[in-house]
């Protein structure tokens, strides 16, 4: 079945790669990119979306990895990849917000046609991808000053069965947790306007770009079109815990965090994970964990406030 974006139409067994026109800037056109692999054969509509937060880019590598190596022959169905969504982030290397309005990307869905530029940016996501698709994947890494490997997040929903969808179309990436989370505004609007599963994997930092967040966004994503049937070969089976406990450790007062833990280091209770001290070199903190975990966020920024998050122990 040919696939239609705009006046565009990419016929079964065929790749198109081009621009979805958002609007104007004051001294150039603002554009989404997209790649949309049509299937030789029928079979499920999956939107890939990277970049969303525009330094978060482990995630966007993995997407033109998975451009390079499916082919529409090998496919049944249709995957659609947006490799970067807030492009005008992307352009001034901003984190969240686009530079054009100061929105937050991921807080304006399902967006407005009529709007400024980061709300049509949304609408035209939703518009001609995501209102066309059986399963919607945002795809996402740790922000500036922040850490996180093999993350991933499902959303609220009331309907028993599509949460229990995400949940396991989540375990396909074999993530060290599954978290719960709210819709407000994310991507996971598309859970209560079309009713599809819709899940937001984390993992990477915006530097260096790690291959094996690379791997971990790649991996996922191809176990997920196995398991759909639109990629041949048996799909990998995981059971990670869903909404462990977790606690925050946070900064008492600001200062430099001095850190001695990684993202995804395994920690025992009592351990010691860093020390914040202030400017001249004294400690004023000592941050130990407060039960057996793994470390589920990081802050590696070595500047921190008062009650900044300096990271979070999941019980997984």
């Amino acid at each position: 079945m040919s696939f239609k974006v705009q006046d565009t139409v990419i016929k079964p067994g065929t790749t198109d790669r081009g621009y979805v026109k958002i609007g104007d800037a004051s001294t150039h056109e603002v554009k989404l990119p997209y790649i949309v692999i049509n299937g030789a054969k029928k079979g499920p509509t999956v939107t890939i979306l990277g970049g969303v937060h525009a330094v978060e880019c482990a995630p966007v590598e993995a997407i033109y990895r998975l451009a390079e190596k499916i082919s529409p022959d090998q496919l049944s169905g249709t995957l659609i990849l947006v490799p970067i969504v807030n492009t005008e982030g992307f352009h001034a290397r901003k984190p969240y917000h686009n530079q054009l309005d100061h929105l937050n990307q991921n807080k304006v869905f399902p967006g407005d046609p009529e709007a400024s530029i980061t709300k049509r940016v949304a609408y035209h996501v939703f518009e001609h991808f995501v209102s066309k698709s059986d399963v919607l994947v945002d795809a996402h890494s740790a922000d500036l000053g922040e850490d996180v490997t093999r993350g991933i997040f499902v959303y609220k929903t009331d309907k028993k069965k599509l949460f229990d969808k995400m949940v396991e179309l989540a375990s396909l990436y074999n993530p060290a947790l599954i978290e719960t989370t709210n819709i407000s505004g994310n991507t996971g609007e598309a859970v209560n306007k079309y009713g599809i599963p819709c899940l937001m994997i984390e993992s990477g930092a915006p530097y260096p770009i790690r291959e094996t967040d690379v791997q971990y966004h790649y991996d996922g994503a191809v176990n997920l079109l196995r398991h759909l049937g639109m990629l041949e070969g048996e799909s990998a089976s995981y059971h990670p815990p869903l909404d462990p406990p977790s606690k925050r450790v946070w900064a008492v007062k600001g200062g430099v965090w001095r850190r001695k833990i990684e993202a995804g280091q395994r920690v025992k209770k009592g351990e010691e994970l860093g020390t914040v001290c202030n400017l001249i070199g004294e400690t004023i903190q000592t941050a130990y964990a407060p039960m057996d975990g793994v470390i589920s966020f990081l802050r590696v920024h070595y500047s921190v406030s008062s009650g900044d998050s300096l990271c979070w122990v999941a019980k997984a």
